[in-house]
């Protein structure tokens, strides 16, 4: 027995063995049992404590409802999974606003590109210096002398003047020769090769016999071949 008093050891009689002070009505001590574990599979009730089975709806005891966390719940991920492919889509969207594109299907800095190309190349033959001939002059210093033609036109730039004789049905290059009507050079003629798309499109407004003055560099020359040109520009 516990003295109420002095809370020591009373003894069994009646009276407190430490302090003397009356024990009739002091109620024995007992231990409290101790509390059993919980099952893995067991959960208290978050109402009364009562334990019972994780896959209970209520409680069996107060009768409170056993609430899945949000976590756990299939309609918040699926929010979530539809939210991030709004977000994904949202940004494929804007990645495509961000590449505009011309009526004709070609893009933006496409037709940049071809512009600076082609203020590249006015530049380049400003720089360059091309000496005028006509096609007879250069007819007649090959048949006077290969060898020098060879020596004096080869990998020079020219502007040179003349007739459309052959035009090639690819679009590879033209063939330019004197006038029709000067026989001494009937058979001969400059093979010219087209270089860009503009050259080809002034080429296709054009005709056999037509009259044209065109920019370039001589790249070969031949007393059979005769000489060939690289286009890069037609006046």
């Amino acid at each position: 027995m516990i003295c109420p008093k002095c809370g020591k050891e009373a003894g069994d009689g009646k009276f407190c063995q430490s302090c003397g002070a009356p024990i009739a009505d002091a109620q024995p001590v007992t231990a409290e049992p101790p509390v059993a574990a919980t099952p893995k599979n067991m959960i208290p009730c978050k109402s009364c404590g009562t334990p019972m089975a994780k896959s209970a709806k209520t409680c069996p005891k107060c009768g409170a409802k056993n609430k899945k966390p949000i976590y756990k719940r299939w309609w918040l991920w699926a929010l979530i999974i539809l939210v991030l492919i709004i977000i994904i889509a949202a940004a494929g969207s804007n990645d495509d606003e961000k590449t505009p594109t011309s009526s004709e299907g070609t893009t933006i800095s496409a037709q940049a590109d071809a512009t600076k190309a082609e203020k590249t190349t006015k530049a380049t033959e400003a720089a360059i210096t091309y000496e005028k001939y006509d096609v007879t002059d250069l007819f007649k210093a090959l048949d006077a002398n290969a060898i020098n033609a060879k020596n004096q036109f080869e990998n020079k730039y020219v502007e040179v003047t003349g007739y459309i004789s052959n035009m090639d049905a690819s679009g590879d290059y033209i063939s330019i020769g004197a006038n029709p009507e000067n026989y001494d050079y009937m058979f001969d003629s400059i093979q010219c090769y087209i270089k860009s798309d503009e050259q080809l499109n002034k080429v296709t407004e054009l005709s056999k016999g037509d009259r044209i003055t065109l920019r370039g560099k001589i790249i070969s020359v031949g007393e059979v071949m005769g000489y060939s040109l690289n286009i890069d520009s037609i006046l």
